[in-house]
């Protein structure tokens, strides 16, 4: 018998399973050529991303950066605080001994010989003092003009501003650091108390001390020096000279030699925003009344 000749449904179908096969073991990597498509195009996506958002970050930050400092440079206008230029003309010998007594130059004087302190018996090293521009060059605060937080120039520091505040038994009282930054010192008052507001460069640090000596106030000046970036005042009655130690201030020359200044507390450093919602009631020394003479004692 002869056999059945192949008709075309069966090769058709032959065909079909062949192409099946072929299309069954060529999907699997035609799946792993779109994954890996897809996955280098995600990763360029990615990195496009990353790239722009780098530099779109990198950019806010300058921008807010920029914003800051303008609003920063904006002028507080304090009051009184330009250096008194008429003693920044330095002696050619600061130190000098005669007569077995040691003298450092304190200030010039028009027609006269140049005004000095006696350290003939001082208790730091003066060969390690610094600057020289005479005294009282350096304005200190002797009339503190004060303001409440919207006064004319309360009303322009900033939230983030630092300042260093201390709550006094008549109130509290803010000192804007960039305000005693331009000086060294306040002799300020607490009510019947005098109180001395001494600002340490080389600590960044501020303290607070009765200056009451024997019973009896006496207000500081600025001797133009300055030990470590620490300032070295002069009071105005004995005309001694007074310096730290550690957080201590005491004299190191002169009649009251030995003598230290009590401390009165703690002196907050904050910024302008967290002292004012602590304290809505405080006031905001401004700047120094030059109209008034530097005082005597």
């Amino acid at each position: 018998m002869n056999s059945p000749m192949p008709t075309s449904d069966s090769r058709t179908g032959s065909d079909s399973d062949s192409k099946s096969s072929t299309d069954s073991a060529a999907s699997p990597d035609r799946k792993r050529r779109r994954l890996l498509t897809v996955g280098v195009v995600g990763l360029a996506i990615g990195g496009l991303w990353l790239l722009v958002g780098r530099n779109l970050a990198t950019q806010y930050v300058r921008l807010r950066e920029e914003a800051r400092a303008a609003e920063d440079n904006v002028p507080i206008g304090y009051l009184g605080l330009n250096p008194r230029r008429s003693y920044n003309d330095r002696a050619a010998v600061f130190l000098s001994k005669k007569d077995g007594r040691t003298t450092l130059f304190a200030a010039k004087r028009s027609g006269e010989p140049d005004d000095v302190y006696d350290v003939t018996e001082a208790s730091i090293d003066l060969a390690a003092l610094e600057g020289g521009f005479g005294r009282d060059s350096i304005p200190g605060i002797d009339y503190p003009i004060i303001e409440p937080p919207k006064g004319d120039r309360g009303k322009k520091l900033r939230a983030r501003q630092e300042v260093f505040g201390l709550a006094f038994a008549g109130g509290p009282r803010v000192y804007p650091r960039d305000l005693l930054e331009k000086i060294e010192m306040v002799n300020d008052r607490d009510g019947d108390s005098s109180v001395l507001i001494l600002y340490d460069r080389g600590r960044a640090k501020v303290f607070a001390f009765h200056r009451d000596v024997d019973g009896s106030p006496i207000s500081f000046g600025s001797t133009g020096y300055s030990r470590s970036k620490q300032p070295v005042l002069y009071d105005r009655k004995t005309r001694s000279l007074w310096a730290f130690e550690a957080d201590d201030f005491l004299c190191v020359a002169g009649p009251l030699k030995g003598q230290s200044l009590k401390p009165i507390q703690q002196v907050a450093a904050t910024t302008w925003g967290d002292w004012l919602d602590r304290h809505p009631a405080t006031t905001v020394v401004v700047g120094n009344d030059r109209a008034k003479p530097i005082p005597n004692e």
